[in-house]
């Protein structure tokens, strides 16, 4: 089974862009602090696909603590120079729930 969950801190701002047939999708990468080193952190790169991916760019900017699930997938590509398979792993996001905004101010009561 292939299922991924990723709770941690956008790194950038989400980029959202169109493909060539039309459908919308964003960009972003996901800080993941480390269990056993919280001063260290793994950047995970995903993708959200149509309406996620509009609302992600419209909610979230860096900063942005999120929870999402998807799935892990990797493509490869050829390194012309040095004639190796390189391997690149994206998280196809299906799922996203937006948690604590740093850049949000306090409501006063």
């Amino acid at each position: 089974m292939n299922d991924i969950k990723l709770l941690g801190r956008l790194a950038n701002q989400p980029e959202m862009k169109q493909s060539a047939n039309g459908r919308s999708y964003a960009w972003f990468t996901i800080a993941v602090p480390r269990q056993n080193d919280r001063d260290q952190a793994d950047f995970i790169r995903c993708v959200a696909f149509d309406k996620l991916a509009a609302a992600i760019c419209q909610h979230c900017g860096k900063g942005r603590q999120v929870l999402c699930h998807g799935r892990l997938q990797v493509s490869t590509s050829m390194d012309n120079t040095t004639q190796q398979t390189r391997y690149h792993h994206t998280v196809v996001v299906s799922n996203t729930h937006f948690l604590h905004d740093p850049n949000r101010s306090a409501v006063a009561a």
